[in-house]
């Protein structure tokens, strides 16, 4: 099972992040974990200095009051218990928001991350984008993002989970954390591979080559099937092969398949390539209309110890 002690969700009052809230309260209720919800207000808000007027220091249950506040933006939105999660609440002044919410998750040792990917319109919707784009590339664990203009907000009724798959061992944790997100929700998995077409230059004089062929996207489907075999193990999990360009492939096939949510995995590399997300998994987290769950195979993950021993036992 998933291992989460502690959730962080970064808030800016907007109803973007109020969509995401449904996720992370869930998750915590479900898990048990601490819910920690973090607004970090400063220069980089046009309102500033409005905003910390009204609201700083941030009263005990200034937070809660917003979230329980109807509104058309999470309508269906099936809310559990807020008295009884235990909520650690706080609103810090800062130039850098992305910074301050990537340093209160390594202070608090924070597992996952769940954050809307706008916030508010104009100037601080691209603000806020760009916060969350930053959070995404460079968390110490996993992140949870919800797109603010969804058109239905997204609750936990999580039925299909998608797990684009390239075959790297990155991707093999992704589908990990798939299955146990999968059990917690009592959902079904997808598992999905992209081809892509080589683009041959007409200098190299090699015309039409016919690929990938049949008898290529036959092969990864039986990769697939083993893969399904032995990372997921249970029934009901559909694959599919398809050819073109990964990232529009992945979000056509969210909008076909009526896919819930989407895991994906991060590059699991260290240096440099520990700041990137790889331009797939930043084309799905920015464009997917439905939450995108980003592994981080190369820091943090949510498999327990139990399943990471199993898993290694059937290599």
């Amino acid at each position: 099972m998933l291992s989460i002690r502690r959730i962080l969700f970064p808030t800016d009052f907007s109803d973007g992040a109020r969509r995401a809230f449904p996720q992370a309260a869930h998750l915590a209720d479900w898990h048990d974990a601490d819910l920690h919800i973090l607004n970090v207000t400063g220069r980089h808000r046009h309102d500033h200095h409005e905003e910390t007027t009204a609201n700083f220091p941030i009263a005990t249950d200034t937070l809660t009051k917003w979230l329980r506040r109807p509104e058309k933006s999470v309508r269906g939105a099936n809310w559990p218990d807020l008295e009884a999660l235990p909520i650690t609440q706080e609103q810090v002044e800062s130039a850098e928001p992305a910074e301050r919410i990537l340093a209160y998750a390594e202070d608090e040792a924070i597992d996952l991350i769940v954050m809307g990917t706008h916030g508010r319109r104009g100037v601080d919707r691209m603000l806020f984008g760009s916060v969350t784009e930053e959070v995404v590339r460079k968390a110490p664990c996993p992140t949870l993002t919800v797109r603010a203009d969804a058109d239905v907000a997204p609750d936990q009724a999580v039925r299909r989970v998608l797990a684009p798959v390239d075959f790297s061992d990155a991707s093999r944790s992704a589908v990990r954390h798939a299955k146990e997100i999968a059990l917690t929700y009592g959902a079904e998995i997808d598992l999905l591979h992209v081809v892509e077409e080589p683009f041959y230059p007409p200098a190299y004089g090699l015309g039409e080559t016919g690929f990938p062929t049949d008898k290529v996207i036959g092969s990864v489907e039986d990769e697939l099937a083993d893969l399904a075999r032995s990372e997921v193990g249970y029934e009901h999990v559909m694959i599919e092969a398809r050819t073109g360009e990964p990232s529009r492939e992945i979000l056509n096939y969210i909008d076909e398949n009526e896919v819930d949510l989407t895991v994906i995995a991060s590059h699991g590399r260290t240096g440099l390539d520990r700041m990137l997300i790889g331009s797939v998994a930043e084309r799905v987290v920015r464009q997917s209309p439905t939450p995108v769950f980003v592994a981080k195979p190369d820091r943090a993950a949510l498999v327990s110890s139990d399943a990471a021993e199993a898993d290694s036992a059937r290599d």
